[in-house]
This record gives C-alpha cells, sequence and structure tokens, in this order.
C-alpha cells in the first residue's frame, strides 16, 4: 500500500485486500438477524426479547472496543502488524460462534452466553477494521481519487450483507437442517479475513504513516501527549464525524438487525406455518433490502468526488427521513396485501440513501479531515460513536416496537436522520483536498481549519 495501484486489475485488488474486512463485518453483523430467527423456530421458547438483544449488542459492544483500542495502537505502532491482528480475531470470534453448545435449562454458562461472548470477540477484530481499513485506503489512495477509493473500499459492506442472506437461501433451497445452517453461517463469517491473513502480512506500512512518523512520538506517553493536543485542536470536526455517525447507525442497525421483524410487521401472515417457509420469506425480504442498498454504494463511488462529501450526508440524511415517514405512515394505514411493495419499497430506500448519503461519508470524513499522527485514532473515536448508536438501536428497538408499534419505531428513526442532518450542518465540513498539506499545518493554521463552518467549506 506504499505506491497507487496502475491498473485497473490493480485497483480492484488493493479494494478487497483493505476491504475484506468490511465484508466479514457486514456479514458477521447481519447474519445474525437471521440466526436468531432460526434459533427461534427451533426453541420458540428459549430466547427472550433480552437474549436476542444481548446477541445482537454483543458483536457492536466489542467492535466499540476494538475501533478505540486498534485506532489508539494503528497510529503509535503501524498499520500493519494491527491490520493483522484484527483479521485473526475475525476469524477465531467467527469459528467460534458456530460451536457454541446448548445447555439444560437454568444452566450457568447457557447458549445465549456463549454466543454472546464469541461475539463480542469477533467484534473486537471487526471494530479493528474501520479505523485502520479507512486510514490505509485513504493514505494508499491513488491521486486525486482518495473519495472514489475509500467508498469502493466501504462498498465491500453491501456484498457482505447480500452475502449473508444469499447463503441462507442457498442452504434452505439445499434443504439442510436448521441446526446445519445456523452454525454453517456463523462460521462462514471467518472465510473473508482467513483469505487475506497471509497477504496482509506482506503489506507496508503507507508513506504518510512513515514520513509522519519521522518526527513523532516513540514513547507511548510521549505519543498520548501529541494525540491530546491534536483531538483538542480539532474539537469541531471530531464532534460532527462522532455525533453524525452515532446518529446513523441507530436507525442503520436497529433497523438492520431487525429486518425479519419488520418483514412481519409490514407484511403479515404469508401463509405459512412451516418455520423453514418463513425463514426462507425473511432471508428473500432481506436480501430484497440488499439488493435496494447496494446501488447506494456504487452510487457513492461514481459520485462522491463531484458531489461533495457535506452535500452527500446532508442530503442522504433527509432522503433517509423522508422515506422513514413515508413507511411509517403508509404502515398505519393497513394496506392491502397487493399494495405492500409500496412499504419494501420505501423501507429498501432507507438503505439506499443511506449508503449514497451518510453511510459512507461517516465512514469517510474521518480519514480526511485529520492529520496522520492522529487519524486512524480519531477514525476509531468517530467509529466506537457510531457502534454506540447501533447499540442503542440494537437494544432499544424490540422494547420500543413492544410499547409503542412498529409505526412509532419507524417514525422515531425519521426524527433521529434529522437530528444528523442538523448536525450536519453545524460541523460537518468537507475532506481537506491533500493530506501532506493537511500534516503540514501549522498549529494556529489547524485550529482556525478545525473551527470553519460548514457553510464555508462546503463553498469553499
Amino acid at each position: 500500500m506504499t505506491g497507487a495501484p496502475k491498473t485497473l486489475s490493480a485497483y480492484a485488488y488493493q479494494v478487497i485486500i483493505v476491504g475484506a474486512g468490511f465484508l466479514a463485518d457486514a456479514y458477521d453483523l447481519f447474519v445474525v438477524d437471521l440466526v436468531m430467527s432460526i434459533l427461534h423456530r427451533l426453541h420458540p421458547g428459549g430466547l427472550t426479547t433480552s437474549d436476542k438483544s444481548m446477541i445482537a449488542s454483543a458483536t457492536l459492544v466489542g467492535a466499540v472496543v476494538g475501533q478505540v483500542v486498534f485506532g489508539v495502537l494503528g497510529d503509535w505502532i503501524g498499520r500493519r502488524w494491527t491490520f493483522l491482528v484484527t483479521c485473526v480475531l475475525i476469524v477465531l470470534g467467527a469459528f467460534l460462534s458456530g460451536c457454541v453448545v446448548w445447555t439444560e435449562p437454568g444452566s450457568t454458562f447457557p447458549l445465549v452466553t456463549q454466543l454472546a461472548m464469541c461475539r463480542f470477540l469477533l467484534g473486537i477484530g471487526v471494530g479493528g477494521e474501520y479505523p485502520l481499513a479507512a486510514t490505509i485506503a485513504a493514505e494508499g489512495a491513488p491521486p486525486g481519487q482518495r473519495g472514489r477509493f475509500i467508498a469502493a473500499v466501504f462498498s465491500m459492506q453491501g456484498w457482505g450483507m447480500l452475502l449473508s442472506c444469499l447463503l441462507v437461501l442457498a442452504m434452505l433451497a439445499a434443504e439442510a437442517p436448521l441446526e446445519w445452517i445456523w452454525r454453517s453461517v456463523l462460521m462462514f463469517g471467518a472465510i473473508p479475513s482467513a483469505a487475506v491473513i497471509f497477504i496482509r502480512s506482506k503489506m507496508e506500512e503507507t508513506e504518510l504513516f512513515q514520513e509522519a512518523h519521522g518526527q513523532g512520538a516513540s514513547s507511548f506517553s510521549a505519543h498520548f501527549s501529541v494525540t491530546f493536543s491534536h483531538i483538542r485542536s480539532y474539537w469541531r470536526p471530531l464532534i460532527g464525524t462522532t455525533m453524525t455517525w452515532l446518529l446513523l447507525d441507530v436507525t442503520f442497525y436497529g433497523t438492520g438487525s431487525f429486518k425479519h421483524r419488520i418483514s412481519s410487521s409490514l407484511s403479515p401472515g404469508h401463509g405459512s406455518e412451516d418455520p423453514r417457509e418463513e425463514v426462507w420469506e425473511e432471508a428473500k425480504f432481506a436480501a430484497l433490502c440488499c439488493c435496494l442498498a447496494i446501488p447506494g454504494y456504487l452510487l457513492s463511488v461514481a459520485f462522491i468526488d463531484r458531489i461533495g462529501r457535506y452535500n452527500l450526508q446532508l442530503w442522504g440524511f433527509l432522503a433517509m427521513a423522508a422515506n422513514f415517514f413515508a413507511v411509517a405512515y403508509l404502515s398505519s394505514l393497513r394496506l392491502p396485501a397487493s399494495a405492500h411493495w409500496c412499504l419494501f419499497l420505501c423501507f429498501g430506500l432507507t438503505f439506499l440513501f443511506s449508503n449514497f448519503g451518510p453511510n459512507t461519508t461517516t465512514f469517510m470524513l474521518p480519514a480526511e479531515v485529520y492529520p496522520t499522527l492522529v487519524r486512524a485514532t480519531c477514525h476509531g473515536i468517530s467509529a466506537a460513536a457510531g457502534k454506540l448508536g447501533a447499540v442503542i438501536g440494537t437494544v432499544a428497538f424490540s422494547p420500543c416496537e413492544a410499547a409503542f408499534g412498529i409505526e412509532a419505531v419507524l417514525a422515531a428513526c425519521g426524527f433521529v436522520c434529522l437530528a444528523g442532518a442538523s448536525l450536519t450542518v453545524g460541523f460537518t465540513r468537507d475532506a481537506a483536498e491533500d493530506l501532506r498539506e493537511l500534516d503540514g499545518l501549522l498549529p494556529s493554521k489547524a485550529i482556525a481549519a478545525a473551527s470553519s463552518s460548514s457553510a464555508s467549506a462546503s463553498l469553499s
């Protein structure tokens, strides 16, 4: 990653190597939705609402830890070895998740606890991928194509989401037992990361990191002092990158991790009492949502440098809000089955405009607005805020849906998106054009640049 790719094939190769963790990330985070649906069918009384929330949020809590820890380590000891460790953690966590065992009722170590612990370990590795992949992509991007390169790396997330649905559908079509299916799809999450471990071990540090560290501190205490001084200077963009990511992930993971629940609410009673048929319908619904979401990633790759980060994030939030309000309103009308396609379309469009909007930009901006010495750290802090929002969304979704109904939850997601748009206006600015120029700013100039308003930045 020290040089820009010279050909299209080399460009695609780098995207796959850096983005493999994001494919595994999305796969592992979203396949658990279908796994919980299968476990519920196998043991109808074995999973409570709190159990489902604990399993869904365990990976996210681990991700918060991984994002902060590996962000700091990535800036201190380097991107290369830390990027390798995240692969190992993902492989171990995913494989062990499929090896958990059922225990007797009342056991002190039930399957839910086992699965939560394994997915917490997985989450640490998944979380570490965020700051490391983003900084490596930004620092090794081809000249003049940094936005497209980072967006292409991030787009691997969409293929991971789709893969989780297709694998479940394929195993159902092959008439595999449900017990085999949920274990196999959890273990499969180890494969993408395992495939790139050796290649990542051969990577070199980015040129920007080597140049910045030539002037940086060697001890952790000295590095921490430098990091703290930089963060104080960049407090305004840090508010923007953390809070917008937090609000986005409240909706993105809250609805994404419970697509099976939304599917049954928007299209109740699809006419089958067969557990396999019910899982099939839920996996098909999730796959359709992914098919609407993936074009959003591709549109971001194509237009990010033309539209700009600020505009894409602002209008993406507004479009998401409009579609959440539309789904809430239409679902309250109790439409006939022939009109349910309207609900599915509007719900799917929330994912499209998320990806062609704040889901991409909240990942991209922290890799572009901070100096190299603190880039991974600040990205990790921003990503951790996002995962805290994801925890809020996954933990709160089921209780709020039970208390207020699915329409109220979807409307609340719309208001959360409006809050994200407001914070974008107040704290988000487009990224600096040259990362070396950003590293060379004088302290006083850095403070002025970091404190500039989003309005003036968007005009520059």
